[in-house]
């Protein structure tokens, strides 16, 4: 029997340990009550599992083991695949049945996460103190085994939050007007707060998202709450009303640097081509109102003198300049809008899932026709893009 109890254990700890990667979370149970989620996304398919319970999916690419199956941690993951971009949070177990409200559980709880590759430990994680009741603490890219720590403390789990900036200077815009058409077509309005943020609980959906605000342009965002229920983050760069051509580039949290380019025709004769290290003063202005190097832009062109001739937009991941596969400038969430004659001209969204460190977005033809291009591919230096 005992002979057994050991041949038992050791297939179950081999078990254990038979993946691309595994994911531990621990913490102290005397503290609080955490659970993990580790969402993923190979190709265009997306999943999700609960550290509670057992369960596969993804073609048994992604699963959690489950509480109680294992020796070493009191939730496992793991991931059988060399392949995709997997995301893991930690939530209080009962915040999402408004079982408790106070927001420092999970920090008191301690939380520790080890990351392995195979057998080696690649990366551990002790999350530091915070308020929430939802914590995003990192996600892998499977291919090449970059992990990307994130930890960001959420008041809830199935809510989105925002901020609304100028997309001009990027300060805050308080009291801005934020209207929500849910998937049911139900309509609420709620206002930003002093610092630009507003917050609201949100059911698995599709969510559109109207924005005003007196001397603004409007605007409209989508945005969807997944199967996954963890907190959505979007970024509303309001326009000053303007007459030119103003286009207004903002992303996610990852990566940090993403760069606006330009190129045309220059009033005073040849070409140029504006991006943040090339900021030249065409016709005594320079076209380059805001760059942005630490994530979710806006980073902001004007055209304030048109000029006869073909204008190309692209913007380029400053970030992951040199890495030819990278699909993190597809993964950026990365949005183009382009303002003009006091109105919503065009909207752009990045493609998903394309590899690429530039995105050709569109032109701008003599007859001021915005023609869409919406291509990813590698340019070795920036200088070359047009």
């Amino acid at each position: 029997m005992k002979k057994f109890f050991i041949l038992l254990m050791f297939l179950v700890s081999n078990y254990l340990w038979t993946a691309e990667y595994q994911v531990n979370l621990d913490w102290d149970e005397f503290e609080g009550e955490c659970n993990g989620f580790m969402s993923g996304t190979i190709g265009k398919e997306h999943a999700f599992v609960s550290g509670v319970g057992s369960e596969e999916v993804l073609d048994g690419k992604l699963i959690s083991i489950g509480e109680g199956r294992s020796f070493e941690a009191q939730q496992i993951f793991k991931i059988n695949s060399k392949d995709g971009y997997f995301t893991f949070w930690i939530k209080d177990k009962f915040a999402d049945d408004d079982l408790n409200s106070d927001p420092t559980l999970i920090a008191r709880a301690k939380p520790m996460i080890s990351v392995y590759k195979g057998k080696n430990l690649i990366d551990l994680i002790k999350v530091p103190e915070g308020s929430g009741l939802a914590c995003k603490v990192f996600t892998l890219d499977a291919s090449t085994g970059e992990l990307d720590r994130e930890i960001k403390y959420f008041p809830k789990s199935r809510i989105i939050v925002g901020k609304v900036v100028n997309a001009v200077t990027g300060d805050p815009l308080s009291d801005a007007n934020v209207s929500i058409v849910d998937y049911m077509k139900d309509s609420r309005l709620i206002k930003t707060d002093e610092t630009g943020i507003f917050i609201f609980e949100a059911e698995i959906g599709q969510y559109d998202l109207g924005f005003s605000k007196e001397g603004f342009i409007g605007t409209s965002i989508s945005t969807r709450m997944g199967a996954d229920e963890t907190p959505r983050e979007i970024i509303c760069a309001m326009c000053p009303e303007i007459k030119e051509f103003r286009i207004v580039l903002t992303w996610g949290s990852r990566p940090r640097d993403l760069d606006a380019h330009l190129s045309g025709p220059n009033p005073d004769g040849g070409d140029f081509h504006i991006w943040y290290r090339n900021k030249i003063l065409i016709a005594g202005k320079d076209f380059l109102d805001r760059d942005d190097t630490d994530k979710y832009g806006p980073e902001t062109i004007t055209i304030y003198k048109p000029a006869i001739g073909e204008y190309y937009y692209s913007v380029y991941d400053y970030s992951n300049k040199k890495k030819k596969r990278s699909k993190k400038l597809s993964r950026s969430n990365a949005l183009v809008q382009v303002y003009g004659q006091k109105k919503l001209l065009a909207s752009f969204e990045v493609p998903e899932n394309l590899k690429g460190n530039s995105w050709h977005v569109f032109k701008i033809d003599e007859s001021h026709e915005i023609i869409s291009i919406e291509k990813l591919d590698f340019v070795k230096n920036e200088r070359d893009i047009q």
